[in-house]
């Protein structure tokens, strides 16, 4: 495995890619002593040379006996055994129906095999183990003992014949030979035990799937070793079929393999296929692509010079390489995309097609340096604030220690946001460059070098002292060009970053009055929690440079709402609510209503991030003070929680107790806690108030790490408050475990009940509403408008036919992965007269197969086009309807968008209130 480390980056990502193959050993020596005397091949496996007798026992005892004779015993009955395979000699076991999405359609039908599952366990542990070792290849055996059909096992040891395996003959073919028959063996395997698997078909490139596209790779990349290009090639193009993807990246090596045979068609259109997958590898193929095109003249020699300039921006280590051309396969480890080891991957396995075109190499000389080696200063600094990284070898020092110069080949950059680590905390940039470069003055380069873990050094020269800038022509003719070269500069003001991470300056009170305008020193109307501190603005012309941030977070102070929303895509790092809960206490006069919606990537704390992850500043004591300010204002209030935060949030707020003044509310008519965990179910049940009209409690968890499922008293809790609450409108209850009999409990008492929603979890769960629940809900809510019952499977088309005949007003139901065939889909709009938008999916987790889809279409247009069915998983089932009707479903569809929409604005109990 090569692996690649992500530039740019303050985190260790790394990307994992098998290599192409190896390179022969250059001599024949004694597998035991490695002298070079008279030597005799082992008779039996014939992949090793001895200088005699002594040296085979010795080099026999040592190991030898694994590879020449237990290997081939255990090949042999295993073999046997797939020819005799019944699938009923084997342990087999259901896959649950919520994990069918992470196994292959086989396993989904016949279930796991459980030697399978052994087998793979052992390939696992021999991952981890020494390449080459006698005992990483001892458990591969056991693996293949364990589950003869084992398709990472034949894998496995097909890889240790054709890369681990380091014979002494000058030629591999015996083991190449070896390692194709046992590829060969892996790929029959994964095909009978998955008989869909076919050439021809698209499959995953994920989990269960990978074993088979290792051993499709390894076939491959072994019959190229063998000298079978065009074999190799057809092998490809049949994985490329198979995963247009191409998550196995064998566009690098067939890219390769297809000027190797003179096929610039098939390169062409590969490169154009991936064209926005570029990397060098691919660029570094296609100048020489483009050379050969120009020499049959299909392409000009600027086009060829143009793709040289591409490649070169990739990486500029890999012409001294190729116009070497003896390279030896580099170890495996680690690289950074730009530096000398990937230059080298890709000069290994490409040698073969440089060499067939020998001027090709001769006219990439040619272009390093035409007239001199250095470019004019002007021109260097020019190129140098392009943000290109590009070889420049000069004596120079380290700008902030002076003391030593150093002479080599820096790989160098002005432009700030190419500069590597430029958004770490401990990036400096020199104020010297906001100023126009004067000749003979200072030159500054900061050293990009992928070869070196501390990226992030500025380096000083003069022009005078810089020796030479490789293909500074081919850069200096086609930079400006560049569309990546020519974005706006970052602005000169740009404030330094400090060595030292900063400290959040905590907002403090300044009376009733809010600070002044950070700009304009004029009475402050906006309070934005930026990166630093709490900042306020008179206007949003004044808060322009804030507003450059990705997703500002601010709000306006004379506004009704505190409306705060994060996202994953947010550049403010830190969120401050407590900054934010004072500041709205105190000049928010028109205060009623909070909505804050926070995402994960705030609350969980991340192992990978830099040091500058994002957080919130969230405290029990400012939430709770908050709320008793604001307690006589407030009619509605709304936190959202991204999944899997409540019991972060939890810590935060005392275990929900800072909630509690939400029970006292007596003007507070709409609550929303989303997601959230709760140490008790008492102080949920404080918090909630008997006024209130809509009520969102989605999710909700207690106790326990990362919450625990409510139990049947702590959901007899809950809804026993809730049935206090006499003048409900809206409740929404989703992912409860809820019974028949609650809903037959519950509801009488919610006579005014016009939104509801009690859909199930997603997946297999114990609690299911069945047709006798849904009779509580037709019963007891004949005005309901809106129902959600996802994922009750308990429920069938006779429950629904109720429903929709005791409840005439419905407009919406969301009925996905109920026990509902496609043809009933008929029945229920037929019935319905009002009826905007009906979801359904099959009890499969699917939409309507494809062949059944014609039957929504047409229960659709006998509504003329008034019902909407839509999916979870295949959208809107689309229909051909005439214009008139054609009409009649856009309408309907505009007033189903307006009422989710309508649905998070604060005043707003019923979302179809003021829809039509």
């Amino acid at each position: 495995l090569i692996f690649i480390f992500h530039p740019n980056t303050n985190c260790n990502c790394l990307l994992l890619l098998p290599f192409v193959g190896r390179m022969p050993p250059k001599s024949r020596q004694c597998n035991c002593c490695q002298k070079q005397d008279v030597l005799q091949i082992c008779n039996q496996c014939k992949l090793v040379d001895y200088c005699g007798k002594e040296c085979q026992t010795k080099d026999w005892k040592a190991g030898h006996k694994i590879i020449c004779a237990k290997v081939p015993r255990a090949v042999t009955k295993a073999e046997k055994k797939i020819d005799s395979f019944q699938l009923s000699d084997y342990t087999t076991r259901p896959v649950p129906r919520v994990a069918h999405l992470m196994v292959t359609e086989a396993q989904a039908l016949r279930g796991k095999i459980d030697e399978e599952e052994q087998a793979q366990s052992r390939c696992y542990d021999a991952m981890e183990m020494d390449e080459g070792s006698n005992e990483k290849l001892l458990t591969e055996l056991e693996a293949l003992n364990h589950f003869p059909l084992s398709t990472e096992a034949w894998g496995m040891i097909g890889h240790f014949y054709q890369l681990e395996l380091t014979p002494r003959n000058p030629s591999d073919k015996d083991c190449s030979a070896k390692a194709l028959k046992l590829y060969e063996n892996a790929i029959r395997c994964a095909k009978l035990l998955n008989p869909t698997w076919t050439d021809d078909c698209e499959l995953s490139s994920d989990g269960e799937y990978m074993p088979y596209w290792r051993a499709l790779r390894g076939r491959a990349t072994t019959l190229k070793n063998m000298g079978r290009t065009k074999d190799a090639i057809a092998q490809a193009k049949t994985m490329l079929r198979m995963n247009p993807r191409d998550n196995q990246w064998m566009r690098h090596l067939l890219s390769v393999w297809f000027l190797e045979v003179g096929d610039t068609e098939g390169c062409t259109n590969l490169l154009r296929k991936f064209s926005g997958m570029w990397c060098a590898r691919l660029a570094y193929t296609d100048v020489l692509l483009q050379y050969v095109r120009w020499k049959k003249d299909d392409a000009t020699e600027k086009d060829v010079q143009k793709a040289l300039y591409v490649a070169l921006k990739e990486n500029s280590y890999v012409p001294d390489l190729i116009t070497d051309l003896e390279v030896d396969e580099p170890d495996n480890g680690g690289y950074r995309p730009g530096g000398e080891k990937e230059a080298h991957v890709y000069v290994a396995a490409s040698q073969l097609a440089w060499r067939k075109y020998p001027d090709a190499i001769t006219w990439m000389k040619s272009q390093k340096y035409t007239t001199s080696k250095v470019p004019d200063e002007m021109d260097l600094v020019g190129l140098l604030k392009s943000g290109l990284d590009f070889q420049i070898e000069c004596v120079h020092t380290n700008l902030l220690d002076s003391h030593g110069s150093n002479t080599s080949t820096l790989i160098g950059t002005q432009r700030r946001r190419k500069c590597w680590g430029y958004s770490s905390q401990d990036f400096v940039w020199p104020r010297q460059l906001n100023q126009p470069h004067k000749c003979s003055s200072d030159i500054l380069i900061h050293h990009n070098d992928p070869n070196e873990s501390d990226f992030s050094g500025w380096r000083k020269t003069r022009y005078s002292d810089i020796a030479e800038v490789p293909f500074w022509e081919i850069l200096l003719r086609f930079y400006p060009d560049d569309s990546g070269c020519n974005e706006e500069n970052e602005s000169d003001d740009e404030p330094v970053a400090s060595s030292q991470p900063k400290r959040r300056i905590k907002y403090e009170n300044h009376g009733p009055s809010p600070p002044n305008c950070k700009e304009c020193n004029s009475p402050g109307k906006f309070c934005a929690l930026d990166k630093d501190c709490t900042e306020f603005y008179c206007s949003e012309t004044c808060m322009k440079d804030f507003l450059q941030e990705v997703e500002p977070i601010y709000f306006d102070l004379e506004a009704e709402t505190l409306k705060i929303s994060t996202s994953h895509d947010c550049s403010i790092r830190t969120v401050d609510l407590d900054d934010a809960f004072t500041v709205a206490a105190q000049h928010m006069p028109n205060l009623n209503s909070v909505d804050i919606s926070l995402d994960q990537s705030y609350v969980l704390s991340n192992e990978f991030a830099s040091s500058d992850e994002k957080s919130i500043i969230l405290s029990s004591i400012a939430l709770k003070q908050f709320l008793e300010k604001t307690k006589t204002k407030l009619v509605s209030f709304s936190l959202f929680l991204d999944t899997c935060c409540g019991d972060k949030i939890k810590d935060m707020i005392d275990g929900g107790e800072a909630l509690l003044p939400l029970g006292t509310m007596h003007k507070l008519r709409k609550l929303k806690l989303s997601n959230f965990v709760f140490d008790d179910i008492s102080v949920l049940t404080a918090c909630l108030s008997t006024s209130l009209r809509a009520l969102n409690l989605d999710r909700m968890r207690t106790g326990g790490e990362m919450g625990g499922v409510m139990t049947i008293s702590e959901v007899g809790d809950v809804l026993a408050k809730i049935a206090q609450m006499s003048d409900l409108v809206t409740l929404s209850l989703s992912d409860y475990p809820l019974t028949d009999m609650d809903l037959h409990s519950l509801l009488p008492n919610l006579k005014e009940l016009r939104c509801l929603d009690i859909s199930g979890s997603f997946g297999h769960s114990p609690h299911s509403i069945s047709d006798y629940g849904l009779a509580a809900v037709a019963n007891n809510c004949p005005r309901i408008q809106s129902l959600d019952i996802n994922y009750h499977r308990a429920g069938t088309i006779s429950g629904v036919k109720y429903l929709l005949q005791e409840c005439p007003d419905l407009l919406e139901l969301e009925a996905s992965e109920l026990n509902l065939r496609t043809r009933d889909v008929t029945e229920i709009l037929s019935i319905s007269k009002k009826l905007l938008y009906f979801r359904f999916d099959c009890e499969k987790r699917t939409g309507a197969p494809a062949h059944e889809q014609y039957i929504i279409q047409n229960a659709m247009k006998a509504t003329k086009g008034r019902t909407v069915v839509g999916s979870t998983y295949l959208g809107l089932y689309p229909v051909n309807l005439s214009p008139g009707h054609q009409r009649n479903r856009e309408r309907s569809m505009k007033l189903v968008e307006k009422s989710w929409q309508t649905e998070h604005e604060p005043m707003i109990h019923n979302k179809w209130d003021g829809v039509f």
